[in-house]
């Protein structure tokens, strides 16, 4: 007897939380039934770049300029990337049931008073873009840096929703738990490896998902587990079962367009019956523990760990850079 088959779009959504992982509006009309949406830097950029975004991002110059003294310690072209960022983040409001990731600037990753700064100046520029907006479906990505982390710790008791990105290791995860992200963004390849056609990541860090998903577990934590920067549709079925896959619109084409074996895919994921909580985890509380936390994130794979967080926090400065002389170059075109 033949098995069925499933189409693995819709397998996925039956066992895990489906996130778009871009702010393209027209991918987002096209892949409907997403849940939340997310961004960031590199997203900024190339949506910032397109010809027909030249009247947001002039939108996004102009209140800039109405608004920069308020916010005196951002440059004017800061504030306009971020301003841009939400401006798209609004549009897309409409096409998603949960929140909208928006992603704070990585140049204040090791900053944790930048970073305080930069979630309230989110929040208030979304109730000056769309006043009805309800800010708690705003999440902001913060880099899972030590101070990155501590910050978040701070602004949740001012209701703003963090989500601890460029994470790599059980380290982070713990310290991110602890400080009271609603969510993290563990990157299951180095962001390298989604930028370098030639450059490959030959250890995926599938495990970090399923470790810190039962870690959340165990401590009765609430933060949930968003995988992210995966390669290929058969990383996304090792997966089926965490909490949410943040997916880009080419991998969430290929898995509405493929069907197989249902029980081949259910003996992919990583999150099966066969996994078993029963055993637990031993982590030491970081919270509290600066010195202890950075020797232990420092030591993870023979300080691999602490190069890979490096490398993502450069890159996404690369296109901060990048979104901000977009700023300029209009700027020139209107003197």
């Amino acid at each position: 007897m033949k098995c069925p088959e499933v189409n693995l779009l819709d397998h996925l959504r039956t066992k895990t939380q489906v996130d778009l992982d871009t702010f393209d509006i027209d991918a987002a009309r096209e892949l409907g039934g997403c849940i939340d949406c997310t961004s960031n830097q590199y997203e900024y950029y190339t949506e910032l770049a397109k010809s027909s975004r030249k009247e947001l991002l002039g939108r996004s110059i102009k209140l800039a300029a109405s608004i920069h003294g308020q916010f005196p310690s951002v440059t004017f072209t800061e504030l306009a990337v971020e301003i841009a960022a939400i401006y798209l983040a609004m549009e897309l409001v409409p096409m998603v049931d949960g929140a909208m990731h928006v992603m704070a600037n990585p140049r204040y990753s090791y900053s944790k008073q930048r970073i305080i700064e930069t979630g309230k100046r989110l929040h208030h520029l979304c109730k000056v873009i769309e006043p009805s907006f309800n800010t708690s479906h705003l999440v902001m990505k913060v880099p899972a840096t030590w101070e990155g982390l501590q910050a978040c710790r701070e602004l949740r008791y001012s209701n703003i929703k963090v989500l601890g990105t460029t994470l790599f290791t059980m380290e982070q995860a713990v310290l991110a738990g602890e400080v009271g992200c609603v969510s993290i963004s563990p990157f299951v390849h180095e962001l390298k490896a989604l930028f370098d056609e030639h450059y490959e990541d030959s250890n995926p860090l599938l495990d970090i998902c399923v470790q810190a998903q039962q870690w959340y577990t165990q401590q009765s934590l609430p933060t949930k587990v968003k995988a992210c920067a995966t390669v290929g549709v058969d990383e996304l079925l090792q997966l089926a079962g965490v909490d949410a896959l943040t997916i880009v619109p080419d991998d969430l084409r290929a898995l509405k367009s493929i069907n197989r074996s249902e029980i081949e895919v259910n003996e992919l994921s990583l999150f099966g019956a066969a996994l078993s909580f029963q055993e637990k985890l031993a982590y030491p509380s970081y919270k509290d523990d600066e010195a202890k936390y950075r020797l232990d994130f420092d030591h993870v794979d023979d300080g691999k760990a602490q190069f890979k967080l490096s490398q993502a926090i450069t890159i996404f400065c690369d296109y901060q850079n990048k979104a901000e002389c977009l700023v300029k170059a209009a700027l020139t075109e209107d003197a």
